[in-house]
């Protein structure tokens, strides 16, 4: 079973950026004519944008957090997908030679399984992690939980590649993709030593063989996956055991690919060369 690892959005934040410094930084790139700029809705953040270099490749910029309220000098955040940092190099090495540091936020860790999602089993380890369908997708947490450590959706990735961009994907293939946010702020010089270890929010496995099971342990893992939450611990225990022989191990697939899936985009960011 061979199952690969990326990541999809990725955020990094930038520690005491000067206030004047970010409105003439705002203003030089805009003058440059590359790019499509539009303000966004102030939410957490004073200042809000979104940056277009062309179609799909895109920038969010946040900068100084309400909570900041003292002095001059605030956090700067910037969110995309991890090989979009590279398009913009011109913005992100002035960022870079002004603020004091830079720290790995969060980013989504994408599993692509090749198997059928019907087939692909995963669950909570928390029970108070609720699933939510919409569609033929499964939520494992509230709307408002989407950015938080642990969220999780899985679908039909094979639908979504045909249904958004038209690409026919020959078989089966079910992401399961989960949000990695460490409690503390990671120096994204250091993130490669600090992979996800997710096997402790979800159990998650696949089954190859329905007809081996017993029609009441195939209905048990059935209702399960879809949101049945009355099982006792000692049946939800019982399925985790049924379904171990093909277990899919989110750590140690992270940890084989962490330093691979970040070495482009922490290199754009932190003006290194990939090697």
């Amino acid at each position: 079973m061979e199952i690969s690892v990326s990541t999809d959005k990725m955020v990094v934040e930038y520690r005491d950026v000067p206030i004047g410094f970010f409105k003439g930084w705002c203003m030089r790139f805009m003058l440059r004519g590359r790019y499509r700029i539009r303000r966004t809705e102030r939410k957490i953040y004073v200042y809000q944008m979104h940056v277009r270099l062309e179609e799909g490749v895109y920038l969010h910029v946040f900068y100084r957090n309400f909570r900041e309220i003292d002095g001059g000098l605030y956090t700067l955040r910037l969110e995309t997908r991890p090989e979009h940092f590279e398009r913009f190099t011109d913005i992100l090495g002035e960022l870079r030679h002004v603020a004091s540091g830079i720290d790995f936020v969060s980013c989504d860790l994408a599993y692509d399984v090749p198997y059928a999602l019907g087939d692909v089993f995963v669950a909570p380890n928390d029970m108070r992690r609720k699933l939510r369908k919409h569609n033929d997708t499964r939520y494992f947490g509230l709307p408002h939980q989407r950015k938080q450590n642990g969220y999780c959706r899985v679908y039909d990735k094979a639908l979504e590649l045909w249904q958004r961009h038209g690409i026919e994907y020959m078989g089966s293939l079910t992401r399961i993709e989960m949000v990695y946010k460490p409690e503390t702020r990671i120096e994204l010089a250091d993130v490669g030593r600090y992979p996800p270890e997710q096997n402790r929010h979800y159990f998650a496995s696949v089954v190859e063989d329905w007809s081996v099971f017993t029609a009441k342990l195939v209905e048990r893992i059935r209702n399960w996956q879809l949101g049945e939450e009355t099982y006792t611990r000692h049946v939800r225990e019982t399925i985790k055991k049924t379904l171990a022989e093909r277990l899919i191990d989110f750590n140690r697939l992270a940890s084989e690919r962490w330093k691979e899936i970040l070495k482009q985009p922490c290199a754009a960011i932190l003006g290194h060369t990939a090697t």
